[in-house]
């Protein structure tokens, strides 16, 4: 015996049993479990004998039924507790990670900064300033930001951050946006290719019906494009259908530009699409066809030229903080009211209406615009206004001044000025109901053509106009040398200035507008108006018939029973005519919104963005409202990317 040294088979003196194998353990452990001293033994004992087998089945029951009784002594129980407790703080810090991320990406604020290290002096960037602030108000974060417990996993890296941003934006919103759109099946294409920070990138959209009836127009993905060619573009949208698990071929409509590498029939993106989607319309924007429209129509060089030297003067003033103060103060001192927060305005190069306003905003400031051209050239009007802005303009500002103020003070820049100005005032203003769109076309092409009809007399309102406001800046009406053999200029032969330019620029330019809508809307208006009519408004809309029985023929495997169209369209205007004008829904499909997205995180954001990044933050931006649960967010997270953190047990769900 180990703990007596007595020889086996006898009789132990202090626990009654007999001298076998037993070890030291088991020896002393029958004295704890019967509870009798050395001393004592088991000699008092009433029970007589007992054995080391009884001792540890008495053990061994009692232990099993504490566990039944009360379950959290048990030693599995407490080593999951502690793992489950740990691995809720894990994920408790996470989803404070996820949320920073989240609210970063909806305001479009940089994530980064110039020291991103926690402890270190200077701006830590946006994410890190955030989660301190979290801090302040969550313990187990503080803890986890001041004394992590493992000093490489404290998820504040680069790595991390974009790794968060892949599951909110591709795995969460992307993922809920491609499962609506196979839900619906049908749906459209939109794309369009823009330039940022010289890189052609192009933003794609699609447009379904969800399964509330709501029509919806959402982003997809933004790409980067090596080249602008139809078949890149083209093999850029199959990419991402395919990659997303989107059937082309359920493709029903395509929105692009007019651009030949879109609008092309042979090897336009349009065209390649239809080869795996053959029903896929193509429908050019409204927007793009309005901008083109007045892009052909100002490529005449006398309006060019017109061109070229308003976008001088404007870029003159308003990349110069004194230039501009100069103009403003003239316009204080000079201009009882101008109505304008801004004295000049940048032509726009996409949208008209923006073109439009720098018109109107170059037309108010003219007299005042060659004013302070005059102080800065010749030094005049100097006692009129203070030093600080008639004073310390050297030979370069003079020459430069005075180059501007040559081309603005021509009789022949004002008038085609005015005639562009008040020409084109009939296109100010933006629609993006489609009815009333087509219909503004329709008014506006008669507009056009009652004026060519009037044009001798329209034209000599404009000149008398152009005559008085020329005489505000000392200009005389004449017009350029005109000789036989002049073929680069507008030479037809006139007798007097009024019908020089009516001749060689009024006219044409106005021919070049009339011209340009008809090859540009009339086509579109055939397209369009085969579907028209299921819109609501003009269903209820009694002057108004419109046949969609080519559409249904069209579209016939689309329907479930195209037999009983007639009797659906009667239940779908019954519908709408209980219903006021203002609940008729009326929609609009456009791609700009997604390239507005682009510059903004492009220069909030740093220029040098990597693409899945940057597709990832343009969704988390562009679906402001989308709820995302952050808990997901975590759990999708904690599979794609397992870290030292404990976030995740086999066990525990």
């Amino acid at each position: 015996c180990v703990r007596c040294q007595m020889p086996r088979n006898t009789i132990c003196s202090e626990t009654m049993t007999g001298h076998q194998n037993t070890s030291f353990f088991q020896h002393n452990s029958l004295v704890a479990a019967t509870g009798h001293s050395s001393t004592n033994g088991w000699r008092n004992m009433a029970g007589g004998w007992c054995t080391v087998g009884n001792l540890i089945v008495h053990s061994v029951s009692k232990l099993f039924l504490q566990s039944i009784e009360n379950p959290k002594t048990q030693i599995s129980v407490r080593m999951d507790s502690a793992k489950e407790a740990n691995i809720n703080e894990n994920r408790h810090i996470l989803k404070c990670v996820a949320e920073t991320v989240l609210y970063c990406g909806r305001q479009c604020i940089a994530l980064r900064g110039s020291a991103e290290k926690q402890h270190s002096t200077g701006n830590p960037g946006n994410f890190l300033a955030l989660m301190k602030l979290l801090a302040n108000h969550d313990e187990k974060l503080k803890q986890h930001m001041e004394k992590p417990k493992l000093k490489n996993a404290t998820y504040p890296s680069l790595q991390s951050q974009n790794e968060m941003i892949d599951v909110i934006g591709k795995h969460m919103i992307q993922a809920k946006i491609v499962e609506e759109v196979k839900h619906a099946q049908i749906y459209t294409v939109l794309a369009d290719e823009v330039t940022s920070h010289n890189v052609e990138l192009m933003p794609m959209c699609v447009r379904f019906v969800d399964k509330y009836l709501n029509i919806r127009e959402e982003l997809l993905e933004i790409c980067t494009l090596p080249r602008i060619t139809g078949r890149h573009i083209s093999t850029a949208i199959k990419d991402v259908l395919s990659h997303l698990s989107i059937e082309i071929a359920d493709c029903r409509g395509q929105g692009y530009d007019g651009a030949s590498n879109m609008s092309s029939e042979n090897v336009g993106v349009q065209a390649l699409i239809k080869k795996d989607a053959p029903k896929a319309v193509y429908m050019h924007c409204n927007g793009h066809c309005l901008n083109l429209v007045i892009a052909r129509s100002c490529a005449l060089p006398v309006v060019r030229n017109m061109i070229d030297k308003m976008k001088s003067c404007v870029i003159f003033f308003t990349s110069s903080p004194k230039r501009e103060h100069l103009l403003k103060e003239v316009l204080d001192k000079d201009a009882h009211s101008t109505g304008k927060r801004k004295p000049l305005v940048d032509l726009c190069r996409t949208r008209w209406a923006a073109q439009h306003d720098a018109y109107s905003h170059f037309y108010s400031a003219f007299i005042f615009i060659i004013k302070a051209l005059e102080v800065m050239a010749h030094g005049l009007h100097t006692e009129e206004y203070s030093q600080d802005v008639t004073t310390g303009w050297d030979g370069k500002y003079k020459s430069e001044a005075y180059g501007l103020l040559s081309g603005l003070q021509n009789f022949g820049f004002i008038l085609t000025f005015l005639t562009v100005y008040q020409v084109l005032s009939h296109l100010a203003g933006t629609s993006i109901d489609i009815i009333e769109a087509f219909s503004m076309v329709d008014e506006v092409q008669t507009v056009y053509k009652e004026l060519r009809e009037t044009i001798e007399d329209d034209f000599n309102q404009i000149y008398e106009q152009t005559v008085t406001l020329a005489a505000q800046v000392n200009v005389q009406p004449t017009q350029p040398r005109a000789t036989g053999r002049q073929t680069h200029r507008e030479n037809v032969p006139a007798e007097t200035v009024t019908d020089y330019y009516l001749r060689n620029m009024a006219i044409p330019f106005l021919d070049h507008v009339i011209s340009e809508f008809n090859s540009r809307f009339s086509p579109l208006s055939v397209t369009a108006s085969r579907l028209m009519g299921l819109i609501p408004s003009i269903q209820c809309n009694s002057d108004v018939t419109v046949d969609i029985s080519e559409a249904v023929c069209l579209y016939q495997d689309d329907l479930p029973s195209p037999e009983l169209n007639d009797q659906e369209l009667k239940r779908w205007k019954l519908k709408w005519q209980t219903k006021s004008s203002e609940q008729r829904p009326i929609t609009s499909c456009e791609c700009e919104r997604s390239a507005s997205t682009l510059r903004r995180l492009n220069t909030c954001m740093r220029s040098s963005i990597g693409e899945d990044r940057m597709s990832s933050l343009a969704l988390i931006h562009s679906h402001y409202d989308m709820v995302v649960d952050l808990d997901e967010a975590v759990h999708i997270y904690s599979k794609m990317h397992p870290r030292r953190l404990e976030l995740m047990s086999v066990l525990i769900p």
